[in-house]
């Protein structure tokens, strides 16, 4: 009797976990530290789970914000699209935010080197 009540335990807390799960970024464009070499046009974020993008927004190395063209989010989606002006040479960072289905807001950010 009690291994059962000891597989049912844990049984019931693999399933309570993996309802718990939050989305995370799988991936960008670029990619997280990386140099750039080609002209940069866009930048985009991944995740492993349906997310509503928020805001998205790309600083440049003098900390002025660079033109980023993409819609907000109306359905839940797993990527997503900014559109940028050529970005000139330099260091770039990326701020996202998005909110899972179940409410969970995240944030994040990554950069690049433009060369």
């Amino acid at each position: 009797m009690k291994k059962i009540q000891t597989l049912v335990t844990i049984v019931a807390l693999a399933a309570s976990s993996s309802v718990l799960a939050h989305a995370t970024m799988e991936d960008t464009f670029p990619q997280d530290g990386a140099m750039v070499m080609e002209p940069t046009r866009h930048v985009e974020v991944n995740f492993d789970m349906p997310m509503k993008l928020l805001n998205l927004k790309v600083i440049g190395a003098d900390g002025r914000p660079v033109a980023v063209d993409y819609e907000r989010a109306k359905e839940a989606g797993t990527h997503f699209k900014g559109m940028t002006p050529v970005l000139v040479p330099g260091n770039y960072t990326v701020h996202w935010k998005a909110v899972g289905d179940d409410g969970h807001m995240m944030d994040g950010t990554f950069g690049f080197m433009q060369h």
